[in-house]
């Protein structure tokens, strides 16, 4: 460690720490990995966050970001060499477009293959991680306490017997339409990992590959995904850059499997939140605000619906992807809105955001 590292606080179980941790070793930063141990909570996360929460990433000057979103923006303007956030209008929309895919909607898919399939594992993670030096036995009483709030979200994402085996179809056909975009092309934008990559890592490495019944489907099913995540574990030569902007055609399987359920979801929130904020002017932003009807397996021509809770966190991520759109010039805009209609995506363009979000000292606040 120098002075100039960063240190992130988290662990190899954790889907966000995966995400950020790809991102700092493809922008070749320098950074310290430190297990979030309870006394490392107690000592550093909760005094500088106020609440239980992983990962956190501790700048040199001791400046402390909590959110993986946030992070890339900060880091992004701190060190605008090797960006990975692509600076081209396309690019760049789909870059962040893909991370929120990623960041809240495959982990629909993430959680609950670790929590139906792999509960044991993750407790036992969960169980070192956070007391590496009591006995097992110790370690897995708390680590129960730990897991519970993780399991608790299944039902609030739409996990229940009756959408289960529509996430496990579109999870299988992802990995398939993933694969065969990897016999193509070395990461998800072509030559050369983006931010949209690091994203898709959080899941993939974090629960998906790690997690041993998950990783035995992904290594059966999509070894070349497998190979994507051996590239993405560690910094790559320099190579020539990426040169129009577009996006590889063997990629829009993927996009549309993974728009076909979340886009109508994504505008029933964003509608539903414009009208909470109207109605609650004063109230702290919660997490979830109700709950609506949806539909999981689209894309697969077998159907099935079910429940889920309405998040407010997804708004503020689909700004951040539209802002380059609202901003760009005309030709820039068609450009963004022919790639958003071949990718399913196009109504997220004409989402009304008369009522704002931004993030401010850790939480979410009207802009």
């Amino acid at each position: 460690m120098t002075a100039s590292s960063y240190r992130l606080l988290g662990a190899d179980v954790s889907y966000y720490t995966a995400k950020i941790r790809a991102y700092l070793v493809h922008k070749q930063l320098p950074f310290v990995d430190v297990l979030a141990t309870r006394q490392v909570f107690s000592e550093e996360i909760l005094p500088r966050v106020g609440w239980p929460v992983i990962p956190v990433l501790i700048a040199p000057d001791n400046t402390t970001l909590q959110d993986t979103s946030e992070m890339v923006d900060v880091l992004e303007t701190r060190h605008p060499q090797r960006p990975l956030v692509p600076t081209t209008p396309v690019r760049r929309f789909a870059a962040l477009l893909f991370e929120l895919y990623a960041d809240e909607w495959i982990k629909v898919a993430a959680l609950h293959y670790r929590w139906h399939y792999d509960r044991e594992f993750a407790v036992a993670e969960f169980g070192h991680n956070n007391d590496p030096g009591r006995a097992g036995a110790e370690q897995l009483r708390i680590s129960e306490k730990i897991a519970a709030p993780f399991m608790a979200w299944l039902p609030l994402l739409g996990v229940t017997p009756e959408t289960i085996p529509a996430i496990e179809a579109g999870y299988r056909a992802l990995l398939t339409a993933l694969d065969a975009h990897f016999a193509h092309h070395p990461y998800l934008f072509g030559a050369h990992p983006t931010l949209a990559d690091c994203a898709l890592y959080g899941p993939f490495h974090a629960h998906l590959y790690r997690d041993p019944n998950s990783g035995q489907i992904m290594r059966s099913a999509a070894p070349r995904v497998v190979a994507w995540l051996g590239r993405m574990s560690q910094a790559q030569p320099e190579t020539a850059a990426d040169g129009a902007d577009t996006l590889p055609a063997s990629l829009l399987p993927v996009w549309r499997l993974l728009s076909d359920d979340y886009v109508p979801i994504l505008c029933a929130q964003i509608t539903a939140f414009q009208s909470w904020l109207e109605a609650h002017p004063a109230l702290e932003i919660p997490r979830t605000f109700g709950t609506h009807r949806v539909v999981f397996g689209r894309a697969l021509g077998a159907p099935c619906e079910g429940s889920r809770a309405l998040f407010s966190y997804d708004q503020w991520m689909l700004q951040r992807a539209l802002e380059g759109y609202l901003n760009a010039p005309a030709s820039a805009r068609e450009a963004i809105s022919q790639f958003a209609t071949a990718i399913k995506a196009a109504p997220l363009l004409s989402l009304n955001f008369t009522r704002r979000v931004k993030r401010e000292h850790f939480r979410l606040r009207r802009a």
